[in-house]
């Protein structure tokens, strides 16, 4: 199996988990869970650029963070993502430091919400022909997500 034909089939795999996922909803097409990093999301964000924020410079996923997420799933302790599902395509946001606490401490302490974090983007051209009706599925029956939780957009 070439690279791009594994990327697919964990990108489609992906979709399918991605419907049983508790999601609020921020707008009419923009979903929100917060999920432990499972072994599925390290699949499918190997080998994929990551944006940092601030300053939204791109960098390349380094195998350590990969390392360090597979570690802590298979001690029992995932480092929580936030799972953001859009038209554009799937972001996985999380951070490096104090990650934990991640997202939780920076809906609550305007201090968190300045550390930096990173964002890996999925496009939607990868996800498969399903992608879209699978979003409008989801979306049109998702709760509008809580006061608390911000907008997941590019950050200035």
């Amino acid at each position: 199996m070439t690279e791009t034909e594994e990327t697919t089939v964990y990108c489609e795999h992906f979709l399918e988990r991605l419907k049983t996922m508790p999601w609020c909803r921020q707008g009419e097409n923009t979903l929100v869970a917060v999920q432990h990093c499972t072994p599925e999301i390290i699949d499918v964000i190997r080998g994929r650029e990551a944006k940092v924020f601030p300053g939204g410079m791109n960098v390349k996923m380094q195998k350590s963070l990969l390392h360090s997420f597979q570690e802590k799933h298979d001690e029992g302790q995932p480092l929580p993502v936030v799972i953001v599902w859009k038209v554009e395509g799937v972001e996985v946001w999380y951070r490096r430091h104090k990650s934990e606490q991640f997202p939780y401490d920076t809906w609550t302490d305007p201090s968190a919400a300045a550390y930096e974090r990173e964002r890996v983007l999925i496009p939607a051209s990868e996800m498969g022909e399903h992608y879209m009706t699978a979003l409008n599925d989801v979306a049109s029956r998702t709760k509008e997500c809580p006061g608390m939780v911000p907008p997941y957009n590019e950050p200035a």
